[in-house]
């Protein structure tokens, strides 16, 4: 392909050398770099890629994108007189519109939904694909638990992936036959320009809570939120949740048709909530009003759960679905590490879950406790590199909820593990709260098990879906699902 073919969409400032240069693929990261690449230098976080130039063209590149003014583009184009160098005003934007291009395009000619929010996008994600393929699309799935093509999984680097590694992953789906697509869109994907250009055929908003506020991340919760908004720039149809205090907030710079979901209010409604309790099952069901009708039962617990699936079923019946073909998919879906029953029955019910900060924390705990059991245990840690202020958090909301807390290890990352549970505790001192602490996971997830009592529930929280624990730059294997099960086995 040529370069002038994927420059045809893009704006950039001038090329020196040939426009006509035949380009084989495209990458921003120079350890990817083939020959004949197009190599994208993007500034990040911690390093530019700018740096990488060289490191690329020793690789064999065939062109690079650099921006203008950039002390390595400013080099490169006195000393490289023989290639071919795109100079942009922002090389990050110019970035997706290039990867759609070498791509063809796969998104345009595929109906497709993208969810962000602070919560939920995962889970409300699983649920749209279900009643998608249950309604006989063939469905595609990008996220944070990885990129699902029919059955295969695919590894992905971020929850919404860099632009050249997205627009690969959905020019597969369309080449094997998707005809939609749903994708977790995160405020980090927006900001990054990752979905640059794209636009969707939906659009869902979740949920908003302080989060991912930082460095590396947001600069404050105001740019949080701003990223948040910009999803309703670039889609035909929005849909977002009513009750969200900060909806209004999202919804206001929208350019797009908005449709609600909420529990007493909204386009789409969820009435007589009730919860359910029986072997190797926590679940709920309500009456759905509004512009659709019908009975919808979860094997998921919470209140939030059902506004998760109300946004499922108010996309899926705008795009034709019925909502009996949505009500039968509910019924049997299953979210890796998403308020997943590892393992259950009327003794002794133990949830793997996700919830990292204070405020999911907060949801999941008060959510179990509304299923009255006899005693609530949480098993959890906290990620090192991140931000105190979470594990403040996640302590206090532990501390208020949980009558018996195990605190342990997450991915500690860089960061001593004694430092971090002494962070924790100190959100602990706010309350009444009672803790253990047991450092190795596997040994804490037993303990709770080992120690559980009839008509208790354990909530083994952090990890969720994570095949892995990082410690000082190392993944080592790990499953909380299977631990759970493992330790069932020995100790019940």
């Amino acid at each position: 392909m040529q370069l002038n073919t994927l420059l045809s969409h893009v704006g950039y400032v001038r090329i020196r050398g040939s426009a006509r240069t035949e380009v084989t693929g495209i990458t921003c990261d120079s350890r990817e770099v083939k020959p004949g690449d197009l190599f994208v230098c993007i500034p990040g976080c911690h390093r530019d890629g700018h740096e990488f130039a060289g490191e690329a063209l020793d690789r064999g590149a065939a062109a690079l994108v650099m921006e203008e003014g950039n002390r390595a583009a400013v080099r490169m184009e006195k000393t490289w007189k023989d290639g071919t160098l795109v100079l942009t005003a922002s090389s990050r934007r110019a970035f997706s519109p290039l990867a759609a291009a070498f791509y063809g395009y796969p998104l345009r000619s595929m109906v497709s939904v993208a969810v962000t929010g602070t919560k939920g996008k995962t889970t409300t994600a699983y649920m749209l694909r279900e009643i998608l393929e249950k309604a006989g699309h063939k469905t595609g799935l990008i996220g944070t638990n990885g990129a699902f093509v029919g059955e295969r999984r695919l590894e992905l680097s971020h929850t919404t992936p860099e632009a050249h590694e997205l627009q690969r992953v959905l020019r597969e789906m369309k080449d094997s036959g998707c005809t939609h697509v749903v994708m977790e869109v995160s405020s980090q994907g927006i900001k990054m320009e990752r979905v640059g250009g794209l636009r969707f055929t939906c659009g869902v908003f979740t949920n908003l809570s302080p989060d991912h506020i930082g460095p590396g991340e947001h600069e404050s919760f105001e740019d949080y939120l701003y990223q948040k908004s910009r999803l309703f720039q670039s889609c035909e149809t929005g849909f977002f949740n009513r009750d969200d205090p900060w909806a209004g907030e999202v919804t206001a710079r929208a350019a797009c048709p908005l449709v609600s979901f909420g529990r007493d209010r909204g386009d789409y409604r969820a009435e007589d909530m009730a919860l359910y309790k029986g072997d190797h099952l926590l679940g709920c069901g309500y009456r759905l009003t509004g512009k659709a009708r019908g009975e919808i039962f979860l094997p998921l617990p919470g209140e939030y759960n059902v506004k998760n699936s109300l946004a499922a079923i108010a996309v899926s019946h705008s795009l034709g679905v019925p909502v009996e073909t949505a009500a039968a998919a509910l019924r049997e879906v299953r979210v890796p590490g998403r308020m997943e029953v590892a393992a259950g029955d009327r003794r002794l019910w133990v949830i793997v879950d996700y919830a990292h900060n204070e405020d999911s924390m907060e949801n999941l705990l008060k959510t179990l406790k509304a299923y009255e059991p006899r005693r609530l245990l949480c098993v959890f840690g906290c990620g090192g590199n991140r931000s105190r202020l979470r594990r403040y958090g996640m302590g206090r909301a532990a501390g208020k909820w949980a009558d018996l807390s195990i605190l342990t290890s997450d991915n500690s990352r860089y960061e001593p593990l004694s430092a971090i549970i002494e962070d924790i505790e100190e959100g602990f001192r706010e309350t009444d709260g009672e803790y253990v602490i047991i450092p190795d996971r596997r040994e804490a997830i037993a303990y709770a098990v080992r120690h559980g009592k009839l008509g208790d529930i354990i909530a083994v929280v952090g990890k969720g879906h994570e095949e892995y624990q990082e410690t000082e730059g190392r993944r080592i294997r790990f499953s909380d699902r299977e631990e759970v099960e493992r330790a069932i086995k020995t100790y019940r």
